[in-house]
């Protein structure tokens, strides 16, 4: 029984990883959760481009630290390329969004 339910688990968590990627609504969808959308995307440019003090297109630590303690505290986690800096992807946590 361990052994079925240990391999039954990794497919359950990509099943889930796949799920929450197509979740985030596409901008020229219809309807409500294309406004949604469009509306979460603005707030977070937005909210982007207040933390980019230097206007390099990218948050670094220290600009991420002076704004949102959250995101500073998870910042080794989305920084997924380890460049040390934060992109619009990395930030909004997938790429459906263009900056």
């Amino acid at each position: 029984m361990k052994k079925i339910t240990l391999l039954t688990l990794p497919w359950l968590l990509v099943a889930q990883l796949s799920w929450a990627q197509t979740m985030v609504p596409k901008l020229d969808q219809e309807g409500r959760k294309g406004d949604v959308a469009r509306i979460a995307k603005q707030k977070a440019l937005d909210r982007f481009n207040a933390m980019d003090k230097d206007k390099d297109g990218r948050l670094s630590p220290s600009e991420v630290e002076q704004d949102s303690p959250y995101l500073a505290e998870k910042f080794k986690e989305r920084d997924l390329n380890r460049d040390q800096f934060l992109s619009w992807e990395e930030y909004v946590g997938h790429n459906r969004w263009d900056r």
